[in-house]
């Protein structure tokens, strides 16, 4: 309800108007009043009304005075003057003061009425326009880290408008100027749809290789961005002063990445360093050096069979811009996209003399990143083409560049049109936008329903579609993310119990020790012993 404060040193007034104006009717209730302008200052910034109901002529402070000095504390109540004075200087000055009405006593009740119900509309007008306004700045604020990431992801792919910088990056752009960069090339050796950890959560496999590369990363440089091109295929891009520790730090980073995600996933990686640029406009021939075996090591292992290696700097793994947007058309089922990829990358195989063996090799690089782009927006390449189809066969079965190239288009065809896309995708990348936020506000209580409100979606509706996509509930996943985050602080040691508690979201140290037992098996005191312990002899 709109709360009212009157302001009249007539008692009768005030008590006749707490009697006569129908407050229900109008939404409205009477919260206070005061005898004058002094008063009523004391009683308006305690009570915080929406409107002020005031006399101009009354003893210590008139209602002029009183409203300027609210103007000025910038109090935004709307005011109506009601009084006995009909002189036109009073309600000049009134309206200068950009009240809401000027009343002259006696003034009927149907007057007041009116003027309280009009006032209330644009009261309400206005709360709603403010929830816009609102509402718009807390998406602009909840989608700015998107913008920033996706720029910086084109930036090293060379996907990117340098002439349109959006006002986000434009900060982070200014401290570039004067300094060195370098795009570090991570990929896996070895499929993870093998291994037993991405198996049982490909999302926290993600989650828990992006935090040991950036923790890895903080160790030797302080301006960098983890980029995750692919799920098989990640990127860091690193910002320096020009200086021999720095080359140094490349590469101890280099190993240092390999061991640790070797270490906590069970995952063997290839880390390649591009070449350094002085301007950051050319990070993406960075990025480039490093997947055409210029960079210090070759991320993708080259085909050995036959072909020139002219024709292999053409071959689909080497080059990060075509990957990149062919792994997009496919995610958002662009089939016009995805075929003019895939056409403009045979314009120039063409040229070269057709090899069975090369174009199966080629046909399996570009099969994978079709299906590791479905697989991150929860569909089984198995699932949308028939049981009895080989690829290796139909692979094998193609006799010339142009029976290849649209033996990929027809492929490319039925993924993007198939059924299962639509509702899939859809709620992938809402689920994703969930897990992304969590990351961001991992120290926060953050709840559900906390998700929900910052994207404007049901909560029941929401933990249905996360439950579909994950396998688990949202409180069980969040649970298990920030234990397994609670489970690393201590054991590297860094702080105390109630530093990781309030780390992981816990403002309770003691319900944080409970929940970790509960999960663990043993309490966080526990485990800090256990780091201690002396292995007993055999």
């Amino acid at each position: 309800m709109w709360r009212v404060v009157i302001i009249d040193d007539d008692h009768k007034v005030l008590r006749g108007m707490k009697k006569i104006i129908p407050w229900e009717e109008l939404n409205c209730v009477w919260v206070g009043e005061a005898p004058n302008g002094k008063e009523g200052l004391e009683v308006i910034k305690e009570l915080k009304p929406d409107i002020i109901i005031t006399d101009i002529y009354m003893p210590v402070m008139n209602g002029l005075e009183m409203i300027q000095e609210l103007k000025e504390l910038d109090v935004a109540s709307k005011v109506i003057i009601l009084s006995g004075f009909n002189d036109f200087e009073y309600a000049r000055q009134a309206m200068r003061l950009q009240i809401a009405d000027y009343l002259s006593k006696p003034a009927s009740i149907d007057t007041i009425t009116e003027v309280l119900s009009r006032v209330t509309k644009e009261l309400k007008e206005e709360q709603a326009e403010l929830l816009q306004v609102v509402e718009l700045k807390n998406k602009i604020s909840l989608y700015e880290p998107f913008v920033e990431k996706e720029w910086i992801k084109s930036i090293v792919t060379g996907t990117v408008n340098l002439s349109v910088l959006p006002s986000t990056v434009l900060q982070m752009v200014e401290s570039w100027e004067k300094k060195q960069h370098v795009v570090l090339a991570i990929s896996y050796d070895q499929p993870l749809e093998n291994t037993s950890f991405f198996k049982a959560d490909g999302h926290l496999f993600r989650f828990a290789a992006k935090n040991i590369i950036n923790e890895v990363a903080q160790s030797f440089f302080e301006d960098f961005q983890y980029i995750e091109l692919h799920i098989f295929q990640s990127a860091l891009c690193i910002h320096f002063e020009e200086n021999q520790e720095a080359i140094s730090n490349l590469n101890k980073l280099t190993k240092k990445i390999e061991a640790s995600i070797n270490t906590f996933l069970q995952v063997r990686t290839t880390v390649t360093i591009g070449s350094i640029k002085s301007n950051w406009r050319e990070i993406s021939d960075s990025m480039k050096d490093c997947v055409s075996g210029y960079g210090n090591r070759s991320v993708i292992h080259p085909v050995k069979e036959d072909g020139s290696a002219s024709f292999q700097q053409f071959l689909w793994s080497q080059s990060i811009e075509a990957i990149q947007k062919l792994s997009e058309a496919i995610r958002y089922a662009d089939q016009d996209a995805a075929s003019e990829i895939i056409n403009s990358f045979f314009e120039h195989v063409r040229s070269y003399p057709y090899s069975n063996a090369a174009a199966v090799r080629l046909g399996i690089e570009m099969w994978t990143v079709m299906t590791y782009s479905l697989h991150d927006i929860g569909i089984r390449i198995q699932e949308v083409l028939p049981e009895d189809f080989d690829l290796l066969y139909e692979l094998s079965n193609q006799t010339s560049w142009q029976d290849l190239n649209i033996f990929l288009n027809e492929k490319v065809a039925e993924i993007c049109h198939h059924q299962q896309w639509d509702e899939n995708l859809k709620h992938k990348q809402l689920v994703e936008k969930m897990i992304a936020y969590l990351n961001e506000h991992l120290s926060d209580n953050i709840t559900l329903q906390d998700i929900a409100n910052e994207l404007y979606i049901s909560r029941n509706y929401l933990g249905q579609i996360f439950k579909k996509i994950i396998g688990e509930s949202f409180k069980n996943y969040i649970t298990r993310v920030r234990m397994e985050a609670a489970k690393k602080m201590i054991q590297e040691g860094n702080y105390l119990i109630y530093e990781v508690s309030e780390k992981v979201g816990y403002v309770n140290p003691a319900y944080f020790t409970t929940t970790f037992k509960k999960y663990t098996g043993y309490t966080p005191t526990e485990l800090i012993q256990k780091r201690f312990e002396v292995p007993k002899k055999a």
